[in-house]
């Protein structure tokens, strides 16, 4: 029974890897989740980067006393 499931599992992922790489529009549509997830993450760290000051905020702009 084990080894049906296995089987079939992996006979799913080399399906989705076939897709993957034979059909680029389909390709988007697969990574369309990652680049969502990339797109507000890059727009949160901007708008965490710009504080009130209007200068962004690197960790090398404090100064040692």
């Amino acid at each position: 029974m084990i080894n049906l499931i296995v089987i079939v599992i992996s006979a799913i992922v080399f399906a989705l890897m076939v897709l993957w790489w034979r059909w680029p529009a389909l390709r988007d549509r697969m990574e369309a989740p990652k680049y969502s997830m990339l797109r507000q993450e890059r727009r949160f760290d901007e708008r965490n980067a710009w504080p009130a000051t209007g200068k962004p905020v690197r960790s090398f702009d404090h100064e040692d006393s």
